[in-house]
């Protein structure tokens, strides 16, 4: 090979990588931009472990001033249309308290690959977002899965308008807005869109009706001083308290319809993983419920504390409160007082506390 040919390959190399390195920085830079623009600025309460718990409210929380949820996104109207098999029947199809809900209408029906293209469309802004199709032989509205079959020309396309992660911004809100154009400009349809700044409103105070109701309710089992618990022992203590380990490392007490009641964690950092339970050695556990999530929140704080006994029993460990205060009967009374005053403030919202909405409001 000539030296003219080295030099042109070594050029050619330069040149590539060159362009590599180029799109690559694009690529990091476009990322950053989109981060800025949808990343809301709360942090999520259900990534509060042991080492930080103090942040989310625990063993007293305390009630702020009631924050109403008003301008809420109304329903928009709807006339019948064709539909066919789909997901789960809504009759009144999405949440206007808590969703941003578009209204799409074809002149013919949408075949599945155009309702996939649209669900992938509006799945990139940050908040939780559903497509639904009008079923008028069944009289409502079917959640459409990524595999849903059937077609439909009626649709309505919902953005949720706060969770733990935040309120919903207007960048969200306007791109969601846009791709619904977007995807309607190709397919021949028209789309009906809610007032945006009356929804971000109403997303501003569903975050802060979250901010004054999210609360997280803690005990714990802790060893002896100067002890630790063994992990097979825990295992087999808080199994037979009815609990169940997950893949999370983290075991979950579910009622019979698989809903978590609440939980037990390690106080300690390390997850209960199956592969390293035997070698596992912590000094306590921390049982948590939150409060918005179940429905009776008095009775499974009493089943908490009933399974906590136990497994203190069981351990020989003892059953305290974040300022490690054995838990008695009048320390209890209290709290449940407090967490029937929370859970009023949700139902006076129309957000019972373990309720479908409330589920997904606070997820």
């Amino acid at each position: 090979m000539s030296d003219l040919q080295i030099a042109l390959a070594v050029l050619g190399a330069v040149v590539v990588a060159a362009v590599y390195a180029y799109n690559a920085w694009q690529e990091r830079a476009l990322r950053r931009r989109m981060e800025h623009a949808f990343e809301g600025q709360h942090e999520d309460v259900l990534l509060k472990r042991a080492a930080d718990a103090p942040a989310v409210p625990r063993i007293e929380p305390r009630i702020g001033a009631g924050s109403g949820v008003e301008g809420a996104a109304p329903a928009a109207a709807v006339s019948g249309r064709v539909g066919m098999e789909g997901g789960a029947l809504l009759t009144d199809g999405a949440d206007p308290l808590i969703e941003f809900i578009a209204v799409i209408d074809g002149a013919d029906i949408f075949n599945e690959a155009a309702l996939r293209e649209l669900q992938q469309a509006i799945a990139i802004f940050g908040k939780p977002a559903r497509l639904l199709g009008e079923d008028a032989a069944a009289g409502g509205w079917r959640v459409l899965g990524r595999d849903a079959r059937g077609a439909y020309s009626l649709l309505q396309a919902a953005l949720q308008l706060a969770n733990r992660s935040g309120s919903l911004h207007a960048p969200q809100l306007n791109g969601f807005c846009d791709a619904l154009r977007g995807w309607c400009a190709k397919h021949g349809a028209d789309v009906s869109l809610p007032d945006t700044a009356q929804a971000l409103k109403a997303a501003q105070a569903l975050d802060a009706f979250c901010g004054e109701t999210d609360v997280a309710i803690g005990v714990n089992v802790v060893a002896q001083p100067g002890g630790a618990f063994e992990g097979g022992e825990v295992v087999a203590a808080v199994v037979a308290a009815g609990f169940e380990l997950e893949p999370d490392g983290v075991f979950y007490r579910r009622d019979a319809a698989g809903e978590t009641l609440f939980t037990l964690e390690n106080h300690q950092p390390q997850p209960f993983l199956a592969e390293a339970i035997d070698s596992l050695q912590t000094p306590g556990l921390t049982l948590l419920l939150d409060v918005p999530r179940v429905a009776d929140a008095e009775a499974v704080l009493e089943d908490m504390a009933a399974a906590g006994a136990q497994i203190a029993e069981t351990l020989g460990g003892l059953l305290v409160d974040d300022n490690r205060v054995p838990l008695q009967a009048p320390g209890l009374a209290r709290i449940k007082a407090q967490l029937g005053e929370i859970q009023a403030v949700m139902a006076a919202q129309d957000i019972p506390a373990g309720s479908a909405r409330a589920l997904r409001l606070f997820a």
